[in-house]
């Protein structure tokens, strides 16, 4: 990659994330609610994103160092952290405008339930995905494995968001927020045949 080509993908990937923040603040605007829920909304579509481009930087992992000047892993984990943050603030929130805890507790009552409550038990496994690679010289092989729960945690995002979400659903949200859970399918499943190609070979 030239250095051009690499200036050039970092404008149009830096005008792209300006445009989507203020897309998340435009209909943020545009949907009227009390402070405490506008901050859980944001928190949510912002962590949302930051975590579609943490599972994104998989895919360009060599052209991390090229792309920003830094390791693939500090991009990314700097990005994971971010978007951790941000979905651990969304219930925090919702939990303190309601007064109520129950937004940190799954729901089993039935499948259609689940789903729709799915980011209680998102935020758990993207907790779960995020130690493994912590602790990933302790454990190993095994951190690997843990660590695609991140694509689960994030398919259930998804459809609680799209369920239960007073934003994605409208408006431009209802094209761009199905793309984004499509691309972020392709890369695990390209990221799978990679792995069982470096294990034949």
């Amino acid at each position: 990659m030239s250095e051009n080509t690499a200036r050039r993908l970092r404008i149009g990937i830096g005008m792209t994330i300006i445009l989507m923040a203020l897309l998340i603040l435009y209909t943020l605007y545009r949907t009227p609610a009390p402070w405490g829920w506008h901050v859980a909304r944001a928190a949510a579509l912002f962590g949302y994103s930051t975590i579609f481009l943490t599972i994104l930087s998989n895919e360009y992992m060599r052209e991390m160092k090229k792309l920003f000047g830094r390791p693939f892993l500090r991009v990314h984990h700097i990005l994971s952290v971010v978007g951790l943050i941000l979905i651990v603030v969304h219930p925090i929130t919702v939990a303190l405008v309601t007064k109520d805890i129950s937004a940190f507790i799954p729901r089993f009552d039935s499948f259609s339930l689940f789903l729709t409550l799915g980011g209680r038990p998102a935020l758990y496994l993207f907790m779960a995905a995020a130690l493994a690679a912590v602790l990933r010289r302790r454990i190993k092989n095994v951190w690997r494995s843990i660590h695609w729960l991140n694509y689960v945690a994030f398919s259930l995002a998804f459809v609680h968001s799209w369920l239960l979400g007073a934003n994605v659903s409208h408006g431009l949200f209802k094209f761009i927020w199905p793309a984004m859970f499509a691309i972020a399918l392709i890369v695990f499943v390209h990221k799978r045949l990679q792995q069982r190609q470096v294990r034949k070979a």
